[in-house]
């Protein structure tokens, strides 16, 4: 058994925009993009910039997801994503030259001998401009298997984030995002995010976002209550959930999207756009609706997770 498999790779397809006081001028621009509607998202959003350092309070957080995905019951192709591409660096694990872990960081270990799932991806955790890495790996133990995930800085800090027993589940990095880039910043404030499963079913799968703080600990985000902000990614027969990434006036985030039919022929779509309410909470933000035909091409957005024209999890990805 692959453990870092799911069983199912389902979509369907996906959204166009909404009608609010600030999307009423999505209809017309969809025509000439199929993404402005984000920048309306940019212009609506009343994002809090974040600036200091985030707080990691935990030396070895375990997470279970509160959020789970209905089960599957059709299948389909999925379309590339139309974000223009971005050009990413072949995965590497981190400079070996690593600071001590300071006080108060999650305990920092790399996999032992008997890991199962082994996943690299590099971003810019630390945003000091260096490529830095992630590794997620999971350890059997007794009849189950636990799952971390390790946030490495070049000539910096690792760390590591324990998710526990998935059960059928399993985590694995996927790839860099940004949830609160600002232009102007200043300099180390714009860090990369990760994304990352954190478990998985027959209907789909569950993803998490990581960061780190100021002395380069890891932590995952929560959603303002305690329990871990999980992004859902699936497609079933009447319901989809996916995930994007945008940007416009300056600003980068990404963008949860939902997708409903209650009789096939149209589908009710959602554009949630993820803000960061502090240093380690995100919530929901601005939201837009609209109602798409079935067979529209945007619906192709809406059971999978993209980002730059990559997908990450879903349509063209390993996951």
């Amino acid at each position: 058994m692959n453990p870092r498999r799911s069983p199912i790779r389902t979509s369907h397809r996906r959204p166009t925009r909404s009608r609010s006081a600030c999307s009423l001028t999505l209809r017309a621009g969809v025509a000439a993009t199929s993404f402005a509607l984000f920048g309306v998202l940019a212009a609506c959003s009343s994002s809090t910039e974040v600036t200091g350092d985030t707080t990691a309070t935990s030396t070895s957080t375990s997470v279970a997801s509160t959020t789970t995905v209905a089960a599957s019951t059709t299948t389909s192709t999925v379309a590339p994503s139309t974000v223009p591409a971005t050009t990413e660096a072949p995965a590497t694990t981190a400079v070996p030259t690593t600071a001590p872990a300071p006080e108060g960081c999650a305990v920092d270990f790399a996999p032992t001998d008997d890991a199962v799932g082994v996943e690299v991806v590099n971003g810019d955790w630390n945003g000091d401009g260096d490529a830095d890495s992630a590794l997620s790996w999971g350890e059997p133990i007794g009849s189950g298997i636990d799952w971390y995930v390790r946030m490495q800085n070049s000539g910096g800090v690792n760390s590591v984030v324990a998710l526990g027993d998935l059960g059928v589940g399993f985590a694995a990095v996927v790839g860099p995002v940004d949830v609160d880039f600002s232009l102007g910043a200043p300099p180390g404030s714009n860090r990369d995010e990760l994304l990352a499963i954190v478990g998985s079913n027959a209907a789909g799968f569950n993803l998490g976002v990581f960061g780190t703080d100021g002395d380069g600990c890891a932590f995952q985000f929560d959603g303002g209550g305690g329990d871990a902000y999980v992004i859902p990614i699936h497609g079933a027969a009447a319901t989809m959930s996916g995930l994007m990434c945008d940007g416009g006036m300056g600003s980068q985030f990404i963008v949860r999207l939902e997708a409903s039919t209650t009789d096939g022929a149209a589908w009710d779509v959602r554009y949630i756009r993820v803000e960061r309410s502090d240093g380690n909470t995100l919530v929901d933000g601005t939201i837009l609706n609209d109602v798409l035909p079935d067979g529209d091409p945007q619906l192709e957005l809406f059971s999978k997770a993209s980002c730059g024209g990559t997908d990450l999890v879903g349509g063209d990805s390993d996951f």
